[in-house]
């Protein structure tokens, strides 16, 4: 399932130097409109796992958010991040099926030491790395930052990041249509800021500078966090350029989007 990496164009999913108020692994209280929302750390190494106390195992470090299930909004958001964290180990030659982080890690287990049993000599090794944080808190949204690696082999693994939206007060998981009242326009003023960002001249077809958007045309990424003071755009490697050129990022202050923002 994992002998070969493809990685995903459409992740959700670096480490960003506009951070705003991102917490620490200790538990914290998130305050809504009512009550606060407490969360902590999990974390996932080998010696949580059975098969890897009898046979070989890659390397696994993980570590992501849970609420306290002590409200309707904190198992909402359970629920959504078991999803998040599991379409990581998403492919196109196969998704996984599992319900949770860790059947999922089990089967990321199982798929590597099958592939050691079939090439034994081989000193190729498998890796996840997971970890995970509040970017940005207020009474109305709540966003988590998720950053992983994961190598199966080859030249090279992938990396990417992935920005979770949650409305604070139901726990449900936003779509960029749910943050923003004219996506459109939104999309419009981006543009423009990517274009003077990388200093494509309007009227200039949008890959001249080596980017690859579909039909020529812009188009916002996977990844957009609504935090206190900005709005952040995210294209991971492969969604809008060459692995080389790494992630590309789009920090805009929220006061000059105020007008299609919701949230």
């Amino acid at each position: 399932m994992y002998q070969k990496l493809v990685p995903i164009i459409a992740i959700f999913l670096l480490f960003t130097s506009c951070r705003d108020e991102k917490t620490d692994s200790r538990v914290k209280q998130v305050k809504g409109d009512t009550e606060a929302l407490s969360f902590y750390d999990e974390g996932l190494l080998p010696k949580d796992f059975e098969a890897c106390k009898s046979g070989n195992c890659p390397k696994i470090r993980v570590n992501y958010l849970k609420f306290r299930e002590d409200r309707e909004a904190a198992r909402a958001m359970n629920q959504y991040n078991e999803k998040i964290l599991t379409k990581i180990f998403n492919n196109t030659e196969e998704d996984t099926n599992a319900e949770n982080i860790k059947a999922a890690i089990e089967e990321f287990i199982t798929d590597y030491q099958n592939f050691k049993n079939d090439f034994p000599s081989s000193e190729a090794g498998y890796e996840i790395e997971i970890s995970q944080s509040v970017l940005s808190q207020t009474k109305d949204l709540l966003v988590l930052e998720t950053d992983f690696y994961i190598f199966t082999g080859g030249a090279h693994g992938y990396g990417a990041k992935r920005f979770a939206n949650f409305d604070v007060t139901s726990g449900e998981l936003l779509e960029k249509d749910d943050l923003f009242s004219d996506l459109e326009a939104f999309k419009n003023f981006a543009e423009k800021e990517f274009r003077k960002k990388y200093k494509i001249p309007e009227g200039e077809n949008i890959n001249a500078k080596g980017f690859f958007f579909e039909n020529d045309k812009f188009a916002l990424p996977e990844n957009i966090a609504v935090t206190k003071n900005r709005v952040i755009l995210v294209y991971n490697r492969y969604e809008a350029a060459s692995y080389a050129e790494g992630e590309l990022k789009l920090s805009i202050p929220k006061n000059k989007v105020a007008q299609w923002l919701i949230y």
